[in-house]
Parts: C-alpha cells; structure tokens; sequence
C-alpha cells in the first residue's frame, strides 16, 4: 500500500513539515485498515479450512487498485503489473484498451485459441476502461463468437447482455473497437449483414425502447448506416419477452425475443457517442470507419450560447404514488444554488429541511430525487443554511420558512406553496455530466465575492434593509440577496400596475417601526406572491414589514412618489434604471424534479426470506420450513422425514460415498463429478469425451430429520425453534447446499441469507467529509483510539462538539443498520464457535460494540465490494 501510494504523494524528507505528518497519518491509516482485514482473512481460511463451505478457501480476492482489480475479474496473470506500466508512463485509460487488447492477441498474456483470446482482450479492455469495479465485462458481454459470412469468409460476433448498461456508452463503444483491432490482427473479414438482417434491427431497438428504456433512439436511417458498416457484429442475449413480429426465425439470430444488449449497445453506445467513437479511430487511424461522418452529421448540432430548454425526460417513467416536486424549469419550482455542505457531495442535492416538512415529509434524508439537471438523479441531504420554501398561508399572509420549527408551526395553515427553495447541487455534478453551467441564484456567497473589496470588513451576512440600502448608496454595490426579489418573474405590465398602484398606499407605524400599508387588491396580491415579498393581510389591507427595498425598486421615493420616468427593456433593466441601484437576477435558473425511490434502509431479503440455502421441494410446504419436511411423508409407508431433492453430486476421495457436501461424514473432502447428459459417462470434468453437456447434481433421497437432528447435536442447541425457512430448489449451477447448522443460528439470531449465501443490508449511501463526535454517538477517547487525533483545522481533538474530518474508508451507519449488524455479529459469532470450533471475533452486545470493525459495501451493478471501517 505503501508504494501505491508513494506514486501520488511527494516524499517529503523534514518530519516537522505539515505534509510529511499527513501522508504518514494516511499510510498509518491505509496500513491498520490492511492489517485488520489481513486479521479477519485469516479468520476466515481457517474456518473455509474445515470444509463446511461450498469452497475451501475465502473466494473474495483483495485487489489495492484499479490493476488489481482488472486482473483479479478477468483472471489473466500479469495484467495488472503491465497496467502498472502503462500507467507510470502517462498512458491515457482509452489508449491502453487497445494496446492491452492488442498484446492479449499477440499471446503475451498467455496462449488460449482465438475466440479466448478475442473474449479476454474485449472483456480487459472494458474492465479497465470501468476500473475493474461494474459486472459489465463479466456479465455485460456474454460470449464471443467467430462466425461466417454467407460469402464463406468469417467474421466476428460479440453477445452483449443487459448489465452492459452499467458500463456506460464509452466503454460500449470501446468494446466495439476493439472486436475490430482484435479480429484485423487475426485475419478475419468484416460482418456483411442481410437486408433481412438489417430490418431486423430496424424493427427490434424501437421495440426494446418500448419495454424497456434508451437515453437515445436512433432513426431507422441511423440504425441501417451502422448495422450495415459496423465491422462487427453486434448481437446479444435474449433480455426481454417481448418479440420481433416481423424478420423472424433468421438463420444467423438466434432468438425472435428483443435483445437488450444489442439495442443498449448501438443505441446508447456507437449512435450517442459517435463523435467519441470517431476521435479514437482517427487516433488509431483506422479504416473502414468514415460512415462515422454520417451518423454525427445526421445528429443534431448544439448551440452553446441557446438559453437550455426545459428538459421533462425525468417525467417520462413517473411511477403513480410518486409526487412531482417542480416542473421543468417553472417558476415556483427549486432555484439552483451552487455549493456543498459538509454532508453533500458527488451525486447529492441539498434542501432545507424545512421543505421536507413543508412538502409533506415525502422527501426524507436520502430519498432519491429525480432532477430535470445536471445528471439523472440525487440522493437528499438536509441543509440548513440554504433558503426554504416560500409558502401563502390560509389567511392570505405570505412567509418565507427556513427552520425546521417555523416549518412545524406553519405546516398545517399551508394554503399553497409559492416557492420549493433552493436546490444545492455541487460544481462537480455539473463536471462529471458534462453539462453546461446555468446561472445560479443571487445568493450571498455570490454578492460577498463582488462586494468584499468595497465595504468595511464585517460579517454582512444578515444586515438590516436600512444598512442594506446604504451600502447600496455609499459604495455602488449590487443589492443585498435577502431583499432582491424575484422582478423577472413578473411580466412589465405588472410591473407598472404595481407602480401606478403603490403611490396611493400609506405608510404607518410606531415605536421607530414603519409598516406599508395598501388597500386589498387581488392583482397587487399575486404580483407580490410571483415577487415572494413577505407580507401580511390584517382588516381588508395588505401589510408589508420590510418595503423600503421593495419601492426603491419600483422607481419611487420613500414618501412614495416616482423618482424617474422611465420605459423599454425587461422588468429587471426597468428596476435597475429607475431605483437607481445595481439589482441581480435572484433565482435565473429553476430546476425541476420528482421523487424517484424513495429512502430505504432495512436488511435485504429474498422473498420469502430463508434462513438457509437447503432445497426442500415442496415437502415444507407454503412457508418452505424445515419443520414440516422433518414431519412429511411422501407415501403412506414412507420414512418420516425423507424428502426428493437435487443436490450436488460429489464423491469423497477418502471412502467413495456420494455424498453432496464438500467433506464427508469420515472426515475426508470430496470431489465434484458430472454425468453426461448423452452418454451417461462419469466424469471429473465439465465437458465429456462425447462431447455432451454434463450435469454436477442429481435427484435424490434425502433423510432430512436424521441431517436436522445431527445439526443440532453438532451445534449443542435444543430444538426451540419456531420456523427455520428453507428453498424450494437450489439456483446455483452445482446445486451445493449450506450446512443445515448455519439456518438453525440464522434463525436462532432473526436473520435471513441472501440468494449467494450473504447477509446483506441495504441502505442509501449518501457523501459526508465531516462530522461532530457528538452527532455520532461516539466517545472523544474512542475516536482517539481509531486514529482521529485533530480536528478539521489542526486542533486537538478534546471534545464531542468539535468537527472532525472523516477519514475516505470510514462510515457512519444508521441505528437500524447497527442494531441488525450486532445480530449478524452474534449468529458470525456463534458460527465461529459453535461449528468451525474457533474463537468468537466480535464479541458485540450492543450497536457502539461495532465501533472500528470492518464491512464490505457494495453498489448495485457492481462486483467490488468497497471496504469500510465503521466509525459511529
């Protein structure tokens, strides 16, 4: 870990220098973090030892980057070294797709014959460009196949599958390229489709937006450009259950179902990332690739300087129960706001609380938004120091709400929400989605950059309207953000129905207190209501507290009578003209968006939830339990308890017996056999000499009340259990069972396997680089003892109110969570103890117990786990 991360930090010889503590404090860290996981590892190939598991050995491998991490999914020794290489050279990610690729074919890696070799180097260069990290090239790409052209001549065919999406275009189209590097340098011809062939994919990416969804649909007219000079054949799995009705049964397509693969791949791939696809041919200057020029053509050329407009793609697939928070880009709708809390970051929108309250708690901390702009969607974070909504309540008075506390007093008399807030989205979302940065509000952040130059130093972050306006006066500076109010939102017209209108109010007041006070005018109400002005309605009158700002603004004087006369341009040139003073666009961008899932956070179960991966059929009835298999019978003189089931056929290598576990009930291991499907030949591999497709399980008789009740011995626990839920049938491709002692403690515990043999938890994974010891619920001395010895300016750390910045491994989870991992610590315990004979490793009796052990978490589409350190 150490030289990974020499590459990226300086070395720095002088111990007192600030960097030289930091990078060391970041090694120590890396470096406990290896230790204990190396500790648990241990732990654990002592227990896979014993041969209780479908593997003798711990089958997750450790991968410290990106290298590793390629190496380890596509299993070619060697890979991850060269990557390396590559990598200390200043070899760009794309460039080194192909120039891996290319050595993989040369035989470099190894030699395999050429559908392996083609296989590899498209799945290597796909994992690479995906940091080894999504199952794309595992499961995105399901086979390589070399066929024939009707002319004779070969060509080469690649099966895409659904998880390709979550490679993302470039790495589609990259997948694509290099198939035709790889079979240029094998010496094979380019795929020469029919027209038939081409129809076919004509009528079936249609019909797969239809079921399923596509960022982009090409045109008929694009399709048939690509399909007919694409070098390679995009082909795919069959995804869908949805089939093509015309163009079937065609001798080179295998299925008549819709193949979600191909659609994801020339739709979202090679027809949206065109352009892309074009730099790197002319790069490796490759030919056969000028229709390229067509297609970008033929899409749509953007202009920059246009005003964007409103895109209402995150309301295509709106699911009923659902609420649409704003609508593309409307008024009233979230203002954009552009920063970052310390518990918002990639990915993440921040609002007021007090809009969650306001908006009916349908929005919670974590709930998936689905937004109009930058990216598709976030997950919420709460931030208080951000505007609320605006709202009109049911005696007419209009508020602005930004605490959770006003939010609660004035929820129930809410009679229209004028205004959701602001919306916090960060610089880099814009970045990662290639987006074009929109205007943001006229926020303080923005107004203190242009005035700090020019006023008095002080803190002007809530200043009063008179100081406000004489700031504006003394040093011709834009106006304070708490008193610009939104004039583009309201039409020119209305603009000078509220100046003709405002000169016949009255001012009144006392006690050094002026109030504006304006006879009830329905059309002056619902200008002030677009202008989100404050006010009140008492007796029949409009009552404005804070209205100096407001008339200045309107051209007139603070007796009311009109300074200037002025006509022409928009409101807002109008309001900068006449009033004299420097007014901004307070909210020039709105965003839209709509709840998309809503906030979860419990243990992930299968349904229904099993306790152990052992097949029952149907002899434990509905609820799958062990408890009525023990009890059934098959037949009338049939043993109690015998049940017929497909299991692993496996042959213990000390005394012959079949047997369906890894070690024998003599103590010795076994082995897998396999019989052939056509010859019924016995095997130790998975292909036979006939070359017929084998099979690793049979059916078979089963005592399970005799397996139960040695469990139970082995486990040293009485039978008091109420239900212990098993499978119908097994899924995987052996069908080798769990030991029936881990559903006894899984139920004993109260928690369920998931369908791999985990136990997971599923909860919202939301950013945060800083936290209070306090909000954790951990003490100072522990997070001492876990490596947190400063606070986030360089102060020791020596009470709980003091913030702290989170180290990049470590989590806080939520109570739910903690309470659920103690019971898997305690069954891993029991486990432990009970059945591998080792000693306990968590020892936990209560949630704080987990403080500074180790999870693994894992994102969907994935297939690395990332490894984390609980800290509170």
């Amino acid at each position: 870990m150490h030289l990974t991360l020499d590459k990226f930090f300086p070395v720095i010889e002088q111990e007192e220098n600030q960097d030289y503590r930091l990078i060391n404090e970041i090694k120590d860290y890396h470096s406990s973090l290896f230790d204990a996981l190396n500790e648990a590892y241990e732990i654990a190939k002592a227990a896979r030892s014993k041969g209780y598991d479908p593997s003798l050995d711990v089958e997750i491998p450790i991968a410290r980057n990106m290298a590793e991490r390629v190496e380890k999914l596509i299993g070619l020794k060697g890979l991850a070294n060269r990557i390396l290489e590559l990598e200390e050279k200043g070899v760009e990610r794309e460039e080194m797709c192909f120039k891996i690729a290319g050595e993989i074919v040369d035989g470099k890696f190894g030699e395999f014959d050429k559908e392996k070799l083609i296989d590899l180097a498209i799945r290597t260069s796909v994992a690479i460009l995906t940091e080894g990290v999504v199952a794309a090239p595992i499961e995105g790409i399901a086979k390589v196949r070399i066929d024939k052209n009707f002319d004779g001549s070969q060509f080469l065919r690649i099966y895409y599958a659904g998880p390709i999406r979550s490679a993302g275009g470039t790495a589609q189209v990259i997948s694509v390229l290099v198939g035709d590097l790889v079979r240029r340098k094998l010496g094979l011809d380019r795929f020469k489709p029919t027209e038939e062939e081409i129809l076919r994919y004509i009528e079936e990416i249609p019909l797969y937006k239809k079921v399923a969804n596509l960022q982009y649909l090409p045109s008929d007219e694009e399709i048939r450009l690509i399909v007919s000079n694409c070098p390679i054949c995009i082909d795919g799995e069959p995804t869908e259950d949805a089939e093509v009705s015309g163009y079937r049964n065609l001798p080179r397509v295998e299925t008549n179902r819709v193949r979600g693969g191909m659609a994801l791949v020339i739709a979202e791939g090679v027809a949206l990332k065109a352009p892309k696809l074009k730099k790197m041919v002319d790069e490796l200057k490759l030919n056969g690739w000028e229709w390229l020029e067509k297609l970008i053509k033929k899409g749509v050329k953007e202009d920059r300087d246009a005003k964007p407009k409103p895109k209402d793609k995150y309301l295509s697939d709106i699911v009923a129960g659902r609420p649409v928070f704003s609508h593309p880009s409307r008024k009233g709708g979230f203002r954009l706001r552009y920063g970052r809390a310390r518990n918002s970051g990639f990915a993440t929108v921040g609002i007021n609380p007090a809009t969650m309250v306001i908006l009916g708690n349908f929005i919670a901390i974590g709930t998936q938004l689905k937004v109009e702009l930058p990216g598709k969607a976030g997950g919420v974070v709460p931030v208080t120091s951000i505007e609320g909504p605006t709202v009109r309540l049911k005696n007419g008075d209009v508020v602005k709400i930004n605490t959770i506390k006003d939010a609660m007093k004035y929820k129930d008399e809410v009679d229209k929400v004028l205004d959701v807030g602001e919306i916090l989205i960060n610089y880099g979302d814009f970045l990662e989605n290639n987006h074009p940065l929109l205007p943001s509000s006229y926020v303080y952040e923005w107004w203190i950059q242009e005035v700090k130059h020019k006023i008095p130093k002080g803190d002007y972050r809530k200043i009063g309207e008179d100081e406000a306006l004489k700031l504006c006066d003394e040093y011709n500076i834009p106006l304070h953000p708490d008193y610009t109010y939104l004039w583009h939102d309201i039409s020119v017209e209305e603009y000078n129905y509220l100046r003709d209108s405002i000169p016949k109010a009255k001012i009144e007041g006392k006690y050094g207190k002026s109030f504006l006070v304006i006879d009830y005018d329905a059309k002056i109400k619902e200008i002030l209501e677009k202008l989100l002005l404050e006010h009140k309605i008492r007796d029949g009158k409009i009552v404005i507290e804070r209205w100096k700002a407001f008339v200045r603004c309107l051209g007139l004087n603070y007796d009311l009578k009109p300074i200037l006369q002025c006509d022409g341009g928009d409101v807002l040139e109008l309001v900068v003209k006449l009033s004299g003073l420097d007014v901004r666009a307070k909210a020039p961008t709105r965003i839209g968006a709509r709840m998309g899932r809503p906030e979860k956070a419990k243990e992930r179960k299968m349904s229904p939830p099993p306790h152990i991966l052992f097949p029952l059929g149907h002899a434990g009835g509905k609820t799958r339990d062990i408890k009525n298999a023990i009890n059934h019978t098959s037949s009338y003189n049939a043993v109690k308890g015998e049940i017929f089931v497909e299991l692993a056929t496996r042959i213990c290598k000390e005394c012959g017996r079949i047997n369906f576990w890894i070690r024998c009930e003599c103590g010795g291991l076994t082995e897998q056999i396999y019989q052939c499907q056509n010859c019924k030949n016995k095997t130790k591999s998975e292909i036979c000499k006939c070359g017929g497709e084998t099979k690793g399980y049979q059916r078979r008789k089963v005592n399970l009340k005799v397996l139960y009740d040695k469990a139970l011995e082995n486990l040293g626990e009485r039978d008091t259990f109420g239900t212990i839920k098993g499978v119908i049938g097994m899924t995987s491709k052996n069908k080798i069972p769990e030991r029936l002692e881990k559903g006894i403690l899984r139920a004993k515990h109260g928690v369920s396997v998931f369908k791999d043999g985990t136990i997971r938890y599923d909860m919202t994974d939301l950013p945060l680089t800083h936290f209070k010891p306090k909000e954790i619920n951990v003490s100072v001395e522990k997070l001492k003892e876990l490596g947190y010895s400063v606070d986030y300016k360089g102060n020791e750390l020596k009470n709980e109110n003091q913030i702290v910045e989170l180290k990049c491994q470590d989590i806080i989870l939520s109570k739910s969570a903690a309470e659920y991992l103690v019971r898997v610590a305690n069954f891993i315990d029991d486990l432990l103890v009970k059945l591998y004979g080792l000693k306990p490793f968590y020892n936990a009796a209560k949630p704080e117990d987990l403080i500074g052990h180790l999870v693994i978490g894992l994102a969907p589409h994935t297939s690395a786990g990332v490894l984390g350190r609980i800290i509170g």
